[in-house]
């Protein structure tokens, strides 16, 4: 009966998961493009030390801003809270950001004071986010019981990565049914309906989570004093463990991620319906081998899984720098994203394991935001490679990027190995003292 009813409260997490996912997918897809039917490239807002900037800049901007600032405070919100009330808040700000959204006004009918009150809305898909990222992980320690969190978290990013690959598919439908069931007639453009609907089914996936009964985790404030204080700063120790390979890891893919769908486009000539059935089977193949993940870890360990998968991914992304043909090229880029990603929710597992549950959501927030580093400034510094030196050299400073992380990994591993050793070798001598 226990075993069947944490299961069932799994489920419930993952169904959240994967509503969430499709909302969010569907919702934000088309977003720079409704920004531009909109007018906003050429509306110009004026921001204090900045001077007047275009508001579709600044639309796509503001949300990871407004993460990055929300970080401290989100964090203390997740274990002021529990990982359960953060995540139905999150829920309830992406929801209002993707109706922010669905209302946006043309740019003719802007005033500076509606263009402010737009970028506070969208604005609070950053703290969401942050929220999500810091509390899912704790959750799942919670959830996963005696079996342990490996096939949780394999499920949860599995699952995350196939709904984004079928929500993408489905956003480009939508659009053109809207289109056909109104015939140019509804007073909301197609991609703000995608983003109405999708308000509706981010805040419908708080549901599941609504009486969803957990093991409460010990907090920092049941301790007080100095303990308290030793505990936080010993699992910020724990946790800057595991903070160097995401790290270097952002600092790479921020080269090439977010232009891949470009580099089809200009290498290749593929066609819009090309790249996105590709970035799709990206997305569903990758969600796929994640289930895998654990039995990787069953076999080798989850940090020793995790560093063998990266590094059979670096030679997919050198081979990409260099593909002739765009189906080689696609082959590759799929094999690439399964190896790169396929053992990454183990790397998470293991990081929380070492930390104590009250600081969970610390670790978490560290290990996020590491990741996220590279996006500060990487696409702006890959546009001017583009402009200079082309894909190659990107992927090729990537493919560096990625083997440093796996070298720090991998240290890792080998650090533990040999602490574990001296550790046996220490109490062998002492039984024979």
């Amino acid at each position: 009966m226990i075993a069947r009813a944490g299961m069932n409260t799994a489920q419930r997490y993952l169904l959240t998961v994967a509503m969430l996912t499709v909302g969010l997918t569907v919702g934000w897809l088309f977003a720079t493009i409704a920004y531009a039917d909109l007018g906003y490239a050429g509306y110009r807002l004026h921001v204090p030390l900045f001077g007047d900037l275009a508001l579709i800049g600044l639309l796509n901007s503001v949300a990871v801003l407004a993460g990055g600032l929300s970080g401290p405070p989100a964090w203390q919100a997740v274990r002021s809270l529990g990982a359960r009330a953060a995540l139905i808040l999150g829920c309830l700000l992406h929801s209002l950001a993707l109706l922010t959204l669905s209302l946006a006004p043309a740019a003719d009918r802007l005033s500076p004071l509606t263009a402010w009150l737009l970028l506070a809305g969208v604005a609070l898909s950053g703290p969401a986010s942050v929220l999500f990222n810091l509390a899912g992980p704790p959750l799942m320690m919670q959830l996963s019981g005696a079996a342990g969190p490996d096939r949780l978290f394999a499920r949860s990013a599995a699952l995350t990565l196939i709904t984004n690959g079928a929500a993408s598919l489905l956003g480009g439908q939508l659009t053109t049914g809207w289109r056909w069931l109104f015939s140019g007639s509804t007073p909301i453009p197609p991609y703000q309906l995608n983003a109405l609907l999708s308000a509706l089914v981010v805040i419908l996936a708080a549901l599941p989570l609504v009486g969803l009964r957990v093991q409460p985790l010990p907090t920092a404030t049941v301790v007080a004093g100095n303990r308290s204080f030793n505990a936080f700063w010993r699992a910020i120790r724990q946790g800057l463990v595991f903070v160097p390979g995401p790290l270097l890891i952002s600092l790479g893919a921020a080269l090439f991620i977010p232009y891949l769908s470009l580099f089809f486009r200009q290498r290749f000539a593929a066609s819009d319906t090309i790249i996105g059935l590709l970035l799709a089977l990206i997305s569903l193949t990758t969600g796929l081998a994640t289930l895998l993940g654990p039995r990787l870890a069953a076999r080798f360990g989850r940090l020793p899984a995790v560093v063998l998968t990266q590094a059979l991914a670096i030679p997919c992304l050198v081979a990409l720098a260099f593909a002739p043909t765009l189906p080689l090229a696609a082959l590759i880029a799929i094999v690439r994203g399964m190896l790169m990603n396929m053992a990454t929710p183990l790397f998470e597992a293991e990081a929380l394991a070492q930390a104590p549950p009250a600081h969970h959501a610390t670790v978490t927030g560290m290990i996020r935001a590491a990741a996220s580093v590279g996006y500060i400034a990487g696409p702006t510094l890959s546009a001017e490679l583009q402009a200079t030196a082309g894909f190659t050299t990107i992927f090729l400073i990537a493919a560096l990027c990625y083997t440093a992380a796996v070298l720090v990994n991998a240290a890792i591993v080998v650090g533990r190995r040999s602490s574990h050793h001296s550790g046996i070798n220490h109490q062998s001598a002492e039984h024979h003292r």
